[in-house]
């Protein structure tokens, strides 16, 4: 953790371990993420509450009116999290308190109930009755009956998930529209002289939605399948433009022969074979970059949920 949120969280009574941070504030149970790769909210407070609908309304127009400098919210079925950024760690760390303040004092005056509730249900809480449950990373203190029904859900939830068709076929012909699409763009963008990763992105989205739109399981092999579609893609669409370009240039010249023919007869040329692994090689180094990121992205998104 950055030194000086360190300071600033130890201070505040907190434990930390690394780059979290957990205890209480201002009677609230929080965690703490500081991560300083995030550009949007670098500082993550997740505030354990338990809130009606109606004083989430109440706690949001309220934060909303308040207008705090780079403030993102979001209300859990745990409570709150608050995104926090500036400039600098140094600008941020000296309005923490007073930005704090004005928080969980909109919280706590909305009536949100914090320490010794239960944030999911509200009932006050036995610590003996009682569990540290890990949700995503957060510690967060829940009434034991809520725990398990909260695990009842998940544990049907994965039932249905795992028995569901795995529909292989459906997902694969939604991954070649995608890699269809994005081998077109890779042409296009070629012809006008650019190869970028932008036509692997489009190939890895577009897959990834229609694989699941028509109806392959949102699970590890639809990632395998449309990273394999997405790599052929981008090589074809190399194969594709130099075979095009080759048969123009047959024509010109007034050769009679087909595109095949044409690449044949100037893969003899060793210029020729330089230009086109060369420019294979860069379609496949953007392609990398792309699959790298689409592949994190993805694997986030079938994460599925465990028992707190």
């Amino acid at each position: 953790m950055n030194g000086k949120l360190k300071k600033y969280f130890e201070g505040a009574g907190l434990h930390i371990n690394g780059n979290y941070a957990y205890g209480m504030l201002n009677n609230y149970e929080i965690n703490v993420q500081v991560r300083m790769l995030d550009a949007v909210a670098p500082v993550l407070i997740h505030v354990s509450c338990f809130t009606t609908q109606v004083q989430k309304m109440q706690i949001d127009a309220e934060l909303r009116a308040e207008k705090i400098k780079q403030l993102n919210y979001q209300f859990t079925p745990y409570g709150i999290t608050l995104g926090l950024n500036d400039f600098t760690v140094g600008a941020l760390v000296k309005r923490l308190d007073r930005d704090l303040g004005k928080i969980f004092a909109i919280i706590s005056q909305n009536g949100a109930l914090g320490a010794g509730y239960c944030p999911v249900c509200g009932n006050p809480l036995d610590f003996a009755d009682s569990k540290k449950a890990n949700v995503e990373g957060f510690t967060i203190s829940i009434d034991n009956t809520c725990v398990q029904e909260i695990n009842a859900v998940i544990a049907e939830d994965e039932q249905e998930f795992q028995s569901a068709p795995n529909n292989y076929l459906k997902g694969l012909v939604g991954a070649l529209i995608g890699g269809l699409a994005g081998a077109a763009l890779a042409f296009v963008l070629y012809i006008a002289g650019f190869i970028s990763a932008l036509s692997a992105f489009v190939s890895f989205f577009v897959g990834a939605l229609l694989y699941q739109k028509f109806g392959g399981k949102k699970n590890g092999v639809m990632i395998g399948i449309v990273t394999a579609v997405t790599l052929v893609a981008m090589v074809l669409s190399v194969y594709g433009v130099y075979l095009v370009e080759c048969a123009a240039a047959a024509e010109e010249y007034g050769l009679q022969m087909t595109a095949k023919e044409a690449f044949d007869l100037c893969w003899e040329d060793a210029e020729f074979r330089g230009a086109f692994w060369g420019d294979m090689g860069m379609t496949l180094f953007f392609t990398v970059i792309a699959a790298v990121y689409e592949i994190v992205r993805l694997s986030k998104q079938i994460k599925r949920r465990s028992q707190i």
